[in-house]
């Protein structure tokens, strides 16, 4: 989903979230609908009637909420994603995804200490690797790095069948090493 559509998704969620509140607030003071509308107080007057309206203004709330949440948290990848093969479904979570690329990076013996990683998509179907890595000292950074993006991106292809966009490689930290001098 792009940016415009997004911003529209937030605003329409936003709309109806100040809709159910305000007609919600009816329940308790029947004289704003008079104000506002005259036959909605027709429908909050009856004792059956006021349980439905309640299910009902609940209900718009709750998926206003899950609207708002899901037009903010939309650039996560939490889906699994689904490749169909002759004989059913195979679904790759994004946890996979993410273990392959770690498993990848590491095993491409560059002198990573830890790294973390997140996966978000990107655009017709592929996906964008993030990794943020904690390095040992004495490693050549931009051609180690190089290294372990080749690898990610070779790795999750092969394994998944998924494209990957780009992969991005954040050094977070140097692991500074002292030297040690024995005795003898």
């Amino acid at each position: 989903m792009n940016g415009f559509l997004r911003v529209l998704m937030f605003i329409y969620s936003v709309i109806i979230g100040i809709f159910s509140v305000v007609l919600l607030y009816g329940l308790f003071d029947e004289y704003i609908f008079s104000r506002i509308i005259s036959p909605l107080p027709a429908v909050v007057s009856g004792p059956v009637s006021k349980y439905v309206y309640f299910a009902v203004l609940m209900l718009l709330f709750i998926s206003a909420i899950i609207s708002i949440s899901n037009s903010i948290t939309y650039g996560s990848i939490n889906r699994t994603r689904l490749r169909k093969t002759d004989i059913g479904i195979v679904d790759i979570g994004a946890g996979a995804i993410e273990s392959i690329a770690l498993n990848a990076a590491k095993s491409a013996q560059v002198g990573i200490k830890s790294a973390r990683c997140h996966v978000a998509p990107a655009k017709n179907g592929a996906i964008k690797i993030n990794l943020s890595c904690e390095l040992y000292s004495n490693v050549e950074i931009p051609a180690s790095m190089a290294k372990v993006q080749e690898k990610v991106k070779k790795d999750i292809e092969r394994y998944t069948g998924i494209v990957v966009d780009a992969v991005s490689v954040k050094v977070a930290k140097v692991e500074a090493t002292t030297a040690k001098v024995e005795s003898r």
